[in-house]
């Protein structure tokens, strides 16, 4: 019998298939909703066949949350590399339960939180650049590819350190902390960073884009420099300028990105949608939960979650929950981790972890209340849900206003307006109101219909920079290196104002003459 050809295809395709040795650094300030993404990201290129290392401080995986979210052990599922990280102060901890934080961030507006934080880029940049063993165990894996979330610097100190082709992922969609790493923004039809604007911007609207943009800049640039400075202190020198040059040298930017949700807008081939590819199969639900929604009726139920940073609120604001939802027909299903709250109705179901996704998937669920993180905005377009959102801060009224402006599938409360009776007239009018179920369904349609599934994306593209040891042909190079006042023309425009201004003088100062010498004139005559 002759293998020859079965040898062949063999060959062919185990070079074709060749997997790569991958580096996956999610951030690490207390685990969330952000570092549960990036960690997706690895298991999604992990169950493509390549090999992957994650990197995490060695508190993570004592981490309570961390425990309720990665149930399994990280050790068992990827190759781990843990950092020495000294205790963080709870005061600054974003994944800590101390409410006097959260609620002092609250006070904020978009980039003025960041400016608040600044510490806690520090607390990520020290621990891994100071820990050498984990600097030599980088250096023996020989990375094919690192990919990292935007806000680990670190990840690009080492990526220009062993001259590795990386990709940052960029949790919060077309709106990136590094203002220039996607593209330089059009300021009059898409909004900075987290404003909640539409593609329609008032002439207000514009200033407020620009001075949020500006501000941002301002907050980039300081926190760059302090990082910088901590990465040359700890001996890493030239590494360090990837810090603040990563828009010259990333190969790609995963963001998370779909037309359903977002306004239109013009990106660089290296920026790739991978819109919901943390998304998952939803399980069978417990007999616990499926008693519940057999209990619920006709009425179906309400799940309501407000995040992994809201899992305990302010006795006020949960006592308005409460009564809010007590006043409901439905079963309320409600992941909350703190004392009682006043006022809870016997239709109200409390549990600090609850099968989110297998719940909303669940023919059942009527309306998803939420805070309008990117995952739970997702989580709703995908399950085509109406929502009413109540966004606490950041990144949350934008995509509140996403979901109720642009998809229409919901309203908005505002948390310094919320009573108990403006949220439930919010969620009776969204759930018998028809046209906000309907908008969900069409909206989930358009989320739906891709030539590629979301996490198949993820994995070409990744191997695509594999294949070619980086992408930096997708970037446009000359865009780098624009000033700004070359990047919108304003040079030329200030070089035709000053041809126009010179020849408008020159043409003024010819007509005063000839108008002296023809008065001149006219007068010799008379005389």
């Amino acid at each position: 019998m002759d293998y020859t050809g079965l040898l062949i295809s063999v060959i062919l395709c185990s070079s074709l298939c060749e997997c790569g040795n991958i580096l996956v650094v999610p951030v690490d300030f207390g685990y969330n909703s952000r570092m549960r993404n990036v960690i997706n990201i690895g298991r999604v290129l992990l169950n493509a066949g390549h090999n992957v290392t994650i990197l995490l401080s060695d508190k993570i995986e004592h981490d309570a949350m961390f425990k309720l979210g990665e149930p399994n052990n990280m050790d068992k599922t990827f190759n781990v590399m843990h950092f020495k990280k000294p205790s963080v102060d709870p005061s600054k901890d974003m994944n800590s339960l101390n409410q006097e934080f959260i609620n002092s961030m609250m006070r904020f507006g978009g980039v003025d939180v960041l400016d608040s934080v600044q510490l806690i880029f520090d607390e990520m940049m020290s621990p891994p650049l100071e820990d050498k063993t984990v600097w030599k165990k980088i250096a023996r894996a020989k990375f094919d590819l690192i990919v990292a979330d935007e806000n680990m610097y670190v990840s690009r100190v080492i990526a220009a350190s062993f001259n590795i082709p990386y990709i940052l992922y960029e949790n919060w969609g077309p709106m990136t902390f590094s203002a220039n790493l996607v593209q330089r923004f059009n300021l009059a039809y898409i909004p900075a960073f987290v404003q909640p604007y539409s593609d329609t911007l008032s002439f207000w609207e514009r200033v407020s884009n620009v001075w949020e943009l500006y501000k941002l800049q301002i907050v980039n640039e300081k926190t760059y420099s302090r990082c910088i400075m901590i990465c040359r202190k700890l001996g890493y020198e030239d590494a360090c300028d990837n810090i603040r040059d990563a828009h010259k040298t990333v190969s790609l930017v995963f963001m998370n990105r779909n037309d359903a949700l977002h306004y239109p807008a013009p990106f660089m081939p290296h920026v790739i949608s991978t819109e919901g590819f943390f998304l998952e199969n939803p399980k069978p639900l417990s007999q616990h939960y499926a008693d519940i929604i057999e209990k619920a009726g006709k009425n179906g139920i309400i799940v309501v979650s407000f995040g992994s940073l809201f899992r305990r609120l302010w006795p006020e604001l949960r006592t308005i929950f409460a009564k809010a939802f007590a006043a409901m027909p439905q079963t309320v299903i409600w992941s909350y981790e703190g004392p009682t709250p006043e006022g809870i109705g016997n239709n109200t179901i409390v549990s600090k972890w609850i099968p989110q996704e297998s719940l909303l998937n669940h023919p059942a669920t009527k309306l998803f209340v939420t805070q309008c993180g990117v995952s739970s905005s997702f989580q709703a377009l995908h399950y085509a849900l109406p929502v009413v959102g109540v966004p606490f801060f950041w990144d949350q009224p934008f995509y509140c206003q996403k979901l109720s402006e642009r998809v229409k599938s919901g309203q908005t409360v505002s948390l310094k307006e919320i009573t108990s009776e403006k949220l439930r007239r919010a969620m009776i009018e969204v759930l018998e109101n028809k046209k906000y179920k309907e908008n969900a369904d069409r909206a989930a349609a358009i989320y739906h219909d891709q030539p590629i599934p979301p996490k198949d994306k993820l994995v070409y593209w990744a191997e695509y920079v594999i294949r070619h040891k980086g992408a930096l042909h997708l970037r446009s190079q000359g865009a780098n290196e624009l000033n700004f006042f070359q990047y919108y023309l304003l040079d030329i425009i200030a070089l035709v104002c000053c041809v126009c201004i010179m020849i408008g003088t020159v043409m003024f100062i010819i007509a005063k003459k000839a108008m002296c010498i023809l008065f001149s004139f006219k007068k010799d005559k008379s005389d």
